[in-house]
């Protein structure tokens, strides 16, 4: 049973993490928001599908923010306990580093949880239901992405479409404006017309747009001669890349499916989602002797650091990642030995600031050496 002690540094811990968690998403769905709009933008998906994604984007942002937000969060608690000469009350009433410990594991303990359900479940889950997305937006009509009263680019920017208004079913269009760039020196087309309607072969997986009473001009672009042509009936072919379903990612694989595979790729990407919820314990367990300050140095005086410390770790996790999957690293080695070099710096940092009293079970004061 915890008691009052450990309710106390569990919930400043529990807060912190949950504050620095969601100021990160916030600032990491903002980045996601963007890159979205501008495929929307450039007619790559449709506006209906935005939000859809952002969610499933959050889900998984959260497998890396989790950990991050739990780190700096027992960081900038334990900072404040510091700070505020708390800690040295906690140390005065005979507390140990049992009673820093226990709330932090107890809240890596949920964090592990919680970002397991993210890397077993929800994460591969997520990305299917994008890679279908994709692999729908790919194989829709561009009228789909179509908005009257507004020039919107499709194809990758390869074309520029207005329509002053449109059917309901999107088929039919009034007052139609359509510029195509034919190719890369320059060469360009434009329709006008007073309506126009979509078609589509079936055979041959082509879209058409056929424009009735209007007008084309082709051209070079800074050239002084240009082509016009009126036309009572005209259509002509949007451009259409190749479409294709792909493969199943590995990211959208069940834990099932990846073991069944047994190839490098799959082990690496097990790999991979066991990691993350180690890692979160890692990180955790390394706040501990790494939030240690005076109360004159402050809360955010170890912050530096502790980001300093983070990024290598995870660049070598990501790096291991790929060196499996491309069978550089045999899998016996494989996201291992970053986890076994941190925590050799969790053991040195801790024996460091403690000394040897917590590996032998002896009281140890919590407030170090450092403070006499």
């Amino acid at each position: 049973m915890l008691n009052a002690l450990d309710r106390y540094i569990f919930r400043e811990i529990s807060l912190t993490w949950f504050a620095v968690t969601v100021v990160l998403l916030v600032i990491m769905i903002a980045n996601v928001l963007a890159r979205i709009l501008s495929k929307v933008t450039e007619g790559l998906l449709a506006a209906d599908v935005l939000f859809i994604l952002v969610g499933l984007k959050v889900i998984n942002l959260l497998v890396t923010l989790i950990p991050l937000g739990l780190y700096l969060g027992v960081l900038l608690a334990f900072g404040r306990l510091y700070r505020d000469s708390e800690m040295s009350a906690i140390a005065a009433c005979g507390a140990g580093l049992k009673a820093l410990y226990r709330p932090v594991i107890l809240n890596g303990l949920i964090g592990v949880v919680l970002i397991a359900l993210l890397t077993f479940w929800a994460s591969p889950w997520a990305a299917r239901y994008e890679q279908g997305i994709t692999e729908r937006a790919a194989d829709q009509s561009v009228t789909s992405l179509l908005s009257a009263g507004r020039f919107v680019e499709i194809l990758g920017g390869n074309a520029v479409v207005f329509t002053e208004s449109l059917s309901d079913d999107k088929q039919e269009f009034r007052q139609v404006f359509v510029h195509r760039d034919l190719d890369d020196q320059g060469s360009f087309e434009i329709e006008t017309a007073e309506s126009a309607v979509y078609q589509r072969d079936e055979d041959t997986d082509s879209e058409f747009i056929v424009f009735v009473d209007g007008v084309s001009i082709t051209g070079q672009a800074g050239g002084d001669s240009y082509q016009r042509t009126r036309f009572s009936r005209h259509g002509i072919r949007l451009p259409n890349d190749e479409r294709a379903t792909g493969a199943l990612e590995n990211s959208a694989k069940t834990f099932t499916e990846l073991w069944r595979s047994g190839d490098q790729q799959s082990a690496a990407e097990i790999q991979w989602r066991i990691s993350i919820p180690l890692a979160a314990m890692l990180l955790a367990l390394l706040a501990v002797p790494l939030s240690h300050s005076s109360p004159r140095q402050g809360r955010y005086s170890k912050i530096a650091l502790a980001i300093l410390i983070y990024v290598p770790y995870a660049n070598l996790l990501v790096l291991s990642r790929k060196w499996l999957a491309a069978g550089t690293i045999p899998p016996i080695v494989g996201l291992w030995w970053v986890h076994l070099l941190f925590f050799c710096l969790i053991a040195f940092l801790t024996i460091r600031r403690y000394g040897f009293n917590w590996f032998f079970g002896r009281p140890a004061a919590i407030t170090g050496a450092s403070d006499r």
